[in-house]
């Protein structure tokens, strides 16, 4: 079973208990709450914003680019041909500074094309702009582009409640490509673990056992399936014994009582987490969460998060040079488990008796070498 079919889950929603508060008093209230103001820019001066930074493409609440070149076409499509485009919403963070709520896809695929980082594919109508970069279509479409269309730009001023940008986030995010729990929590729940989490997420080790060569093309890393294999480790490593319930509603519970944490805990966490990738890197290598086929004698491509808990939670609790003065043998071990029906159905269910049980399996195997 692949990342994608382990990671079938529901989403977390944060909602408020509106039992006794009357509707009209609720919505008067929540007026009081935001202000907002509205901008038509044309597209040159977004371009200019975004490199300025003025406008922040990539808040840490925000999720990670998904589009390709050809939604991207289509959205520059659109303005040539007038037709109306959703507008995005800002947070104005400082006096003149913003960062993106709603709109992000459509923000970088405006100046992706301005700045000849695309080209642009599968046109319907102008068919003859196909193949070409914006450098290379005529002087007068390339001023046509870049000045007449406008892109309408809700601002939510900074006099507003702290929470409501991700108040706006969340229900403008329940269409179009729909969230997942990561990117839920990571636009929900902000704080210190949240950007421990992010940065984590980003280290080079873990993306090559994961994987990931180009970010850009990667599921794992479009969807935030690397930071939510970080929290993963975080929310099991010292409890998994004591797991009960859903592997899901665990990662939220946790993230949400921990989204504060000290410094201290910090640092402790992350020494933790990437000493634990150096060992699994350095016993497993490319073969790290992969599953092992005794039939064909070779080990499978995709990654599974059953055995990203079996290798981090059982390497955590080793000696690197333990480990690694057992590195063939603890690799002859793991793949006669894959002969074992009963680990082969523990790693493919997320019942709580086998989530423990595979775990204690590999712990004491690695304990009898």
């Amino acid at each position: 079973m692949a990342m994608r079919e382990i990671y079938a889950s529901d989403e977390l929603r944060i909602t408020e208990d509106l039992q006794d508060i009357e509707p009209v008093t609720f919505w008067e209230q929540k007026q009081k709450e935001i202000l907002t103001s509205v901008v038509d820019y044309n597209l040159d001066t977004l371009d200019s914003l975004i490199k300025k930074s003025t406008i922040d493409l990539k808040p840490k609440y925000q999720r990670r680019f998904r589009w390709d070149d050809a939604r991207k076409s289509k959205l520059i499509e659109s303005f040539f041909m007038n037709v109306p485009v959703p507008p995005v919403f800002l947070n104005e963070d400082a006096y003149g500074k913003y960062s993106v709520i709603d709109g992000k896809q459509r923000l970088t695929a405006v100046t992706d094309f301005l700045n000849d980082r695309f080209i642009i594919k599968g046109l319907k109508v102008f068919t003859e702009l196909n193949g070409k970069k914006f450098s290379e279509i005529p002087e007068e479409l390339q001023a046509v582009i870049t000045t007449r269309p406008t892109m309408r730009a809700v601002i939510i001023l900074r006099q507003s409640d702290p929470q409501i940008k991700f108040e706006v986030f969340e229900r403008l995010n329940t269409g179009g490509i729909k969230l997942n729990a990561q990117e839920i929590r990571n636009s929900t729940l902000t704080g210190s673990l949240n950007d421990l989490i992010l940065e984590l997420s980003e280290d080079k080790r873990f993306h090559k056992l994961l994987g990931i060569k180009v970010k850009s093309t990667s599921p794992i890393y479009k969807e935030m399936k690397d930071a939510e294999l970080v929290l993963r480790f975080f929310a099991f490593s010292d409890d998994w014994h004591e797991f009960r319930g859903g592997i899901v509603s665990t990662m939220d519970k946790y993230m949400s009582t921990n989204r504060h944490m000290s410094p201290e805990k910090i640092t402790s966490l992350r020494e933790k987490f990437l000493e634990t990738i150096e060992k699994v890197d350095l016993i497993m290598g490319d073969e790290a969460f992969r599953r092992w086929n005794p039939e064909t004698g070779k080990w499978r491509a995709s990654v599974l998060a059953a055995l990203y808990d079996i290798q981090m939670i059982t390497f955590s609790y080793f000696d690197r040079q333990f480990l690694l003065e057992r590195k063939t043998v603890i690799m002859e071990e793991l793949k006669k488990l894959f002969s074992d029906d009963e680990f082969q159905k523990s790693i493919n269910a997320a019942i709580p008796s086998y989530f423990i049980g595979r775990i204690e399996k590999f712990i004491e195997k690695i304990k009898g070498i």
